[in-house]
């Protein structure tokens, strides 16, 4: 199968060709360059730092390699009890498997992609109904499921392996990645999360109409990825965030600044008239002139009353419950100094000096009687003794320090707090002042003692402040109706110009921002269509065949639209009569085939690294006429892809068996009691081929030298199908690339012996060995047989084309 040709160049490098050609100013094209990497980058563009880009090192998406699938493994899970297991062919080629509704099919189709991706899509959208079901009735333990498969070119399998434990919900799998490099904690570790949700190999009946006729943003999205292109919308993203903010403020400005004309134009000061008068208009503001007059000085007037109202606004003496706790303080500490009388206190220090000199004189004269009163002794008793005094009266002294220092430092605070209580100046012919003027004063004729003194600081200081929120309440209110309201509007204007100020550099960012978002927008739908162009010409060939007979004919995919308005446009005419884009014409056959016509080049994009595909129950609402053009449509990719087909409709299988579309292998899958699933080959290439040879050789109508060239050319035809089969497992389990693998076969091909070497020697120039090798390992009847197929018919055979046969399958046995 052809792959669509694609544009492959990095997209960085397609922008960067661009935006050289088209000539674009270095300022818009850094914001462009930086938009597409990253939101530091852009940051840091508009900051003016240098925008960090390589060109010529795109990243890939994911690993290069092909991966095959080798096998699906079940067990205890929907429909399958005791465990079973699916093995697909190693190369390309056409898998059907098929079953009646209920046989347990789907199941495998299911768990290869729950263990792949993690979900299922059938369940996707479905109430939680839906996702009760998924253990198996008759054997719900052990519940796994489990994926094989094979990397191009690497010997060991790739293995994929969700498990549940009893009770587990469907979110709960265990699971466990392991390949040639040893075990992982994930597929995203094998670098295959991210083409799995681009190139998403898997296809159900349910997903069919929906990829034509669903969510028309998610398909965008989803073609958007695969070309490559979901840089792009990134970009803009990230463009347009950091506009919003310039956007947001520059229009917030422009309506503060409509807003404060209103506003000043009601105010009676002619700081305000004059205000009003620059910010009116569309032009630009002069700041200058408007910080000028908000500078001017507040004070103009010579009003005592109005300045001596100002000052009572602006006193602030301390809490009451402060002052309160100071006095508390002050009065503790008078108590406590007066435990450490001074007198006693300058006693003690002389009485400690005396014992520290007798303790002196001790240490020095040794015992002896007292040289101070001449009648006591001085021994080791009375030394312990009078050292222990000498501390306690250390101790005493010490705390009356102490206690002296810190009423000392509260009473200096207490006259402070006094002092500095002031009382502005005024007429006084306000009774709130004359009560504030009073309050102080009483408060100021302290007594000479501390205790006394906190007693009247504790009595006297709330009327103060009960005096000072009087006075100011009232010239608050005197103020007011002073005031014409323009210091109000004068910190309003003055927050307003803080703000304009910044609003040039403001919009020249945002008009970078613009320039760059308008030109990645033109230049991007540009890249879009180039891209898009392959994928909707393949569309249009898959609509082609799978149409049939239809009436419908589908014009050229396109993408249109961004943002929340992205959609993929289906172009619909019937009978040549342009419908525009409405898919309302369309039957659920037709809905389903754009479905798949809209899969296949997705999933088998060049740049995908899987190498296979499975579709469940495709057939699904399609007239037979439609069938057979399914038929050809799944058979192309399977000349260079493994296609897995579920159905329980016979119709597929009939139409590729009839219309000679490849070797197909079948699989037919039959369920009996208690959920045991059964898995028989159906006619493989090898089988049929020498099942037609029979019926031929079987039939007299015919004269033997008619039939034996035909016979004959079956048999060799089985033969080399089965040496076929036979290299392809041998090779792919030893890691040989699948392309050095079909030209190996393509090239041994060219005569019998050569394809029999390969399959038994592995090597196609041991031709001339493969006679003696038949005859030691397999008989006569083998080389017999080999002969026939390698010469043509013998006498021996024109009478016995059923013996030519048999013989036929026995080598054909050997050789598998």
């Amino acid at each position: 199968m052809t792959q669509p040709a694609q544009t492959t160049a990095p997209l960085i490098e397609l922008i960067f060709d661009r935006l050289a050609t088209d000539d674009v100013p270095t300022a818009t094209a850094e914001l462009v360059l930086a938009a597409l990497t990253s939101e530091e980058d852009l940051t840091a563009a508009l900051a003016g730092a240098p925008t960090r880009l390589d060109p010529s090192s795109p990243t890939d998406d994911g690993p290069a390699e092909q991966i095959w699938l080798k096998s699906v493994t079940v067990a205890g899970f929907r429909g399958v009890g005791p465990e079973r297991t699916i093995q697909i062919g190693p190369g390309p080629g056409f898998t059907l498997v098929i079953g009646r509704n209920g046989s347990g099919k789907s199941s495998f189709a299911e768990a290869a992609e729950l263990a792949l991706t993690g979900d299922s899509a059938r369940w996707a959208d479905k109430t939680s109904v839906w996702r009760t079901g998924w253990r198996n009735l008759h054997n719900p333990d052990p519940c796994w499921v489990d994926v094989e498969l094979r990397v191009d070119g690497v010997a060991a399998p790739t293995r994929v392996h969700r498990a549940w434990p009893a009770g587990a919900e469907l979110a709960d799998a265990e699971v466990t990645v392991t390949s040639a490099g040893g075990r992982h904690s994930g597929l995203s570790d094998l670098g295959l999360a991210r083409p799995l949700e681009l190139y998403r190999p898997f296809l159900t009946a349910a997903e069919l109409g929906k990829l034509a006729a669903g969510t028309q943003s998610q398909l965008f999205d989803a073609l958007f990825a695969i070309l490559g292109l979901d840089a792009l919308s990134d970009a803009d993203q990230r463009l347009l965030r950091a506009a919003r903010p310039h956007d947001t403020t520059i229009k917030e400005v422009r309506a503060q600044r409509t807003t404060l004309v209103a506003t000043l134009g009601g105010i009676a000061d002619d700081r305000a008239r004059r205000t009003a008068a620059l910010l009116r208009g569309r032009g630009a503001v002069d700041l200058g002139a408007v910080t000028a007059i908000l500078d001017e000085p507040d004070d103009a007037t010579t009003d005592r009353e109005v300045l001596l109202c100002r000052e009572l606004v602006a006193l602030a003496p301390p809490p009451v419950d402060e002052v309160t706790r100071l006095a508390g303080q002050l009065r503790d500490a008078a108590i406590e100094a007066v435990r450490y009388d001074g007198g006693r206190s300058r006693a003690a220090l002389r009485s400690a000096e005396l014992l520290r000199l007798a303790l002196e004189h001790h240490e020095d004269e040794g015992d002896g009687s007292c040289p101070v009163c001449a009648t006591g002794t001085l021994d080791g008793g009375w030394r312990a003794a009078a050292a222990q005094s000498l501390t306690d009266l250390r101790q005493r002294s010490v705390a009356a320090q102490a206690a002296t220092n810190r009423l000392t430092a509260l009473l200096r605070q207490t006259h402070h707090l006094i002092d500095d209580l002031s009382v502005p100046e005024g007429p006084g012919s306000e009774p709130t002042v004359e009560a504030l003027s009073d309050a102080v004063a009483a408060l100021r004729r302290v007594p000479g003692e501390p205790a006394e003194l906190a007693d009247h600081l504790a009595a006297r200081y709330p009327a103060v402040v009960a005096a000072a929120d009087a006075a100011r309440a009232y010239a608050e209110g005197f103020l007011r109706q002073r005031d014409t309201g323009w210091r109000a509007a004068a910190a309003d204007v003055r927050a307003w110009v803080a703000t304009a100020g910044g609003l040039p550099a403001r919009e020249a960012t945002l008009a970078r921002l613009k320039a760059a978002r308008a030109w990645l927008k033109d230049a991007g739908a540009q890249i879009r269509n180039e891209r898009v162009a392959p994928f909707a010409e393949h569309s249009q060939r898959i609509w082609a065949q799978l149409r049939q007979e239809s009436n419908v004919e589908l014009g050229s995919m396109t993408l249109e639209g961004t943002n929340t308005r992205r959609r993929v446009v289906f172009p619909v005419s019937v009978d040549g009569a342009d419908n525009g884009t409405a898919l309302g014409v369309m039957s659920q056959g037709e809905m389903q085939a754009l479905g798949l016509a809209t899969f296949l080049p997705r999933s088998c994009a060049a740049e995908s690294p899987f190498r296979f595909i499975v579709v469940d129950d495709p057939v699904q609402s399609m007239d037979p006429s439609k069938v057979d053009g399914l038929a050809r449509v799944l058979a192309e990719p399977a000349e260079q892809r493994q296609v897995v087909v579920f159905t329980h409709d016979t119709r597929l299988p009939d139409a590729v068996t009839r219309l000679g579309l490849g070797d197909a292998r079948i699989v037919e899958v039959t369920r009996a009691e208690k959920s045991v699933v059964t898995l028989r080959p159906g006619s493989d290439p090898v089988t049929r081929y020498l099942d037609d040879a029979h019926a031929l050789a079987r039939n007299d109508e015919i004269p033997a030298e008619v039939r034996g060239p035909v016979v004959t050319e079956l048999c060799r035809s089985a033969i080399e199908a089965s040496c076929h089969r036979a290299v392809w497992r041998a090779r792919v389990a030893r890691g040989v690339p699948h392309s050095d693998i079909e030209a190996a076969i393509e090239d041994a091909s060219r005569r019998v012996a050569t394809i029999v070497a390969l399959a038994v020697f592995d090597d196609a120039e041991k031709g001339g060995d493969v006679l003696g090798w038949l005859g030691r390992r397999h008989g006569r009847r083998a080389v017999n047989a080999y002969q026939a197929c390698r010469e043509g018919v013998h006498g021996a055979y024109l009478a016995d084309l059923p013996g030519l046969v048999a013989d036929a399958r026995l080598l054909a046995a050997a050789l598998s």
